[in-house]
């Protein structure tokens, strides 16, 4: 089994720390801007989880989305980008909760785009990504 590696791209709050040490800002406004991304409502957290890897035949894409049912999941492929979302509100005893997240990735060369499919259980969303045939290794003889 191979690994792809993937590079998490910076959070807000990652952002915001490294402006903390940024010596060219005044003072009170590295602090200012550092609150108002901890506290403020442009603060995202809702990014899940994601293994990417693959074997001779796939690459597969496994989200880890606990508590999400299936039905309200959202997956979307376009321009080689799979893009997971879903969105949820529940309203009880005067109560108003929201849930959401969005999480997007590459999709590697040499897919077979039209047979893409996806699988859930226990939590875990796994996207079957098929090689197209050129890609798959074969074996030479050699006379």
């Amino acid at each position: 089994m191979k690994l792809i590696r993937y590079a998490y791209p910076q959070t807000q709050t990652t952002d915001a720390f490294n402006r903390l040490f940024d010596l060219g800002a005044p003072t009170a406004g590295r602090f200012g801007s550092l609150l108002d991304d901890f506290f403020g409502a442009g603060f995202d957290s809702g990014q899940p989880a994601v293994d990417l890897y693959e074997d001779d035949d796939n690459f597969y894409a496994r989200f880890e989305l606990p508590g999400v049912s299936k039905d309200k999941v959202d997956l979307e492929l376009e321009n080689s980008v799979l893009t997971v979302h879903s969105q949820e509100s529940s309203e009880t005893d005067e109560k108003l909760s929201r849930s959401r997240f969005e999480r997007s990735i590459s999709v590697p060369d040499g897919v077979d785009l039209n047979k893409v499919s996806a699988a859930m259980q226990d939590g875990i969303l796994t996207v079957t990504m098929p090689k197209a045939e050129v890609r798959k290794p074969r074996q030479i003889t050699v006379d």
